[in-house]
């Protein structure tokens, strides 16, 4: 990362749909380029009502791409004025997360904006000896929700998105940002996440061949536990602590997206693998707050 000089976004990306919806490609959807980066999960509670949940996801991603592409220097450094002029123009029925990250042209600070329980995870690359490296968590992105299981959301019936938090993170060269819907981390908390990534990314130069493992690595492991019935999951942890009638164990199967962001000093290095997964709506909450 530098302050010198424009900062940048290498990036890839890797999608595993729902197992019941890999025809339609799930219902999660994204957007990445070179200085942004979003993730949104369609909410599956409207597929009740006959609705498919990833129209909403995609024409939110659709429109985001839109204004990035023809205003860019006005939301580079505003990722939330990005994420609530993109929800109203959203007309589709439904609701959707969605968290949205840039850096910032000239210092090295990442800017984030969400809603809901899409959300990010930050390492450091540090030294554990002379020889080796690990990873060391430095932040880590809080779920936004009314109560257990029922995120926030933009459209229809949904908050306000002028709820969405923003924060700014400064980075140093070599950090890890994962960031991903809520298929990733209702079933990977960030020591598994960091278990994963880590013999992947440290101790290597590098490259987005090396950062698109680490990210297929990540949603290939996040699948498997989400189909284990008797894994001891996120998900299942705080249903127990916050829901236990619902007496939930395993694993949560979903759209799984995974986004993976590597920064240095020649630019920032990132990739994208989403993890999706949808909230049930449950009621209108009537806040404008």
């Amino acid at each position: 990362v530098s302050a010198q000089s424009n900062n940048y976004f290498k990036h890839g990306h890797y999608v595993i749909p729902h197992p019941e919806k890999v025809q339609k490609g799930g219902e999660d959807a994204l957007f990445v380029n070179s200085q942004f980066l979003a993730v949104a999960d369609g909410v599956g509670g409207w597929a009740e009502q006959g609705i498919d949940p990833a129209k909403y996801s995609k024409e939110l991603c659709k429109n985001l791409e839109n204004l990035v592409l023809s205003q860019k220097d006005q939301y580079i450094s505003k990722p939330k004025q990005l994420l609530i002029h993109s929800a109203q123009l959203t007309k589709s029925i439904g609701s959707s997360t969605l968290c949205i990250a840039t850096l910032d042209q000239t210092q090295p600070i990442l800017i984030t904006s969400y809603i809901g329980d899409s959300g990010y995870v930050v390492y450091r690359r540090v030294k554990k000896d002379s020889a080796n490296e690990e990873l060391q968590l430095v932040c880590k992105s809080e779920e936004q929700t009314h109560s257990f299981n029922f995120p926030f959301q933009i459209g229809t019936h949904g908050d306000s998105p002028n709820k969405a938090l923003e924060f700014k993170h400064e980075l140093q060269n070599g950090d890890i940002v994962v960031l991903g819907t809520d298929g990733l981390f209702d079933n990977m908390d960030e020591d598994q996440i960091k278990n994963v990534i880590q013999p992947v990314l440290c101790g290597k130069e590098i490259n987005e061949d090396i950062l698109n493992n680490a990210a297929k690595s990540l949603a290939d492991q996040t699948f498997k536990v989400s189909l284990d019935e008797k894994y001891w999951s996120p998900f299942a942890k705080r249903a127990k602590k916050f829901a236990p009638q619902y007496r939930f164990i395993g694993g949560k199967s979903d759209d799984i997206t995974i986004c993976l962001l590597y920064t240095s000093d020649a630019a920032d290095d990132l990739l994208c693998v989403d993890l999706g997964g949808r909230r049930i709506i449950k009621k209108k909450i009537n806040d404008d707050n």
